[in-house]
């Protein structure tokens, strides 16, 4: 395989693509649909060019051959979708300072951030209960946070972010939490950090959990499944959930309503009965 090649710039064509979507739905539940032939075809390309592959179905075979590495890896990374932001759905937040965090003094609570893309989400929950903890003294917060790309991953374990992506967090809470850099940069202080595991999980694949969360929040990561792979994941979240517990969707998914297992508290919001 050669290290420097020149590669032309081969058509995705129907047949590829529709081998993507089944690859891409197979191992993680994605339902690519029609009319991304032109983004698959740009992510794609990059990992092509760097890997000295002239065309699409060649590239498909070595990423499903044992030899390929990581390579199957990274084209699930540049495939999926990443956007975030703090305090995203603000009113999500709002509901867990009035109504989950004031039941929290004392314990020992579970949290899981299910897709949490480059941190913004798990990072925004450990504030939020650091922010509350001097009226509701909790005992401890484990906060768990997953994704299935490893790019990401690596963004929120470091916890270093622009100034472009700190316009809707508070600069009182700017000066608080994060820690200025240069380059105009900031990290996220470490007393925040460690209270953030971040581990990779495929939502298709078993879960190694050990269940028992008081709220698992997975926003805007199944509208990118079909109806049947988003029931059978809010039916294992329910699973890892305690009871009373609660689970935050984003605001286009929805429990469905044949789901007797939930209530629904508020937009999006839903509770373990």
């Amino acid at each position: 395989m050669n290290t420097a090649p020149s590669i032309s710039s081969p058509k995705l064509g129907p047949d590829d693509f529709q081998r993507v979507k089944d690859i891409l739905y197979s191992y993680c539940g994605i339902f690519l649909q029609e009319g991304k032939e032109a983004l698959v075809q740009s992510r794609l390309m990059k990992r092509m060019r760097k890997l000295g592959i002239g065309s699409f179905s060649e590239y498909l075979d070595f990423i499903e051959q044992p030899a390929s590495g990581g390579e199957f890896l990274s084209f699930v990374d540049v495939l999926t979708t990443n956007k975030t932001n703090f305090f995203r759905e603000v009113q999500h937040f709002e509901f867990i300072k009035k109504h989950i965090i004031p039941t929290m003094g004392g314990r020992s609570v579970k949290w899981w951030s299910a897709g949490c893309s480059t941190g913004e989400e798990p990072i925004t929950c450990a504030i939020t209960l650091k922010e509350a903890q001097k009226t509701t003294p909790w005992s401890s917060v484990k906060i768990l946070a997953t994704d299935i790309s490893r790019e990401v991953l690596n963004v929120a374990k470091n916890g270093v972010y622009p100034s472009s992506r700190m316009m809707e967090v508070p600069e009182s809470i700017q000066r608080k939490y994060f820690n200025r850099l240069e380059n105009d940069q900031f990290k996220v202080s470490a007393d925040v950090q460690n209270m953030i595991t971040y581990g990779r999980l495929n939502l298709m694949e078993r879960w190694p959990l050990k269940g028992n969360f008081h709220v698992i929040m997975c926003r805007n990561v199944m509208i990118y499944f079909n109806r049947q792979t988003q029931q059978e994941v809010v039916n294992k979240f329910y699973e890892q959930l305690a009871p009373g517990g609660f689970l935050f969707l984003g605001h286009s998914e929805s429990v469905s309503s044949n789901n007797k297992g939930f209530k629904n508290m508020a937009p999006a919001v839903y509770q373990k009965v």
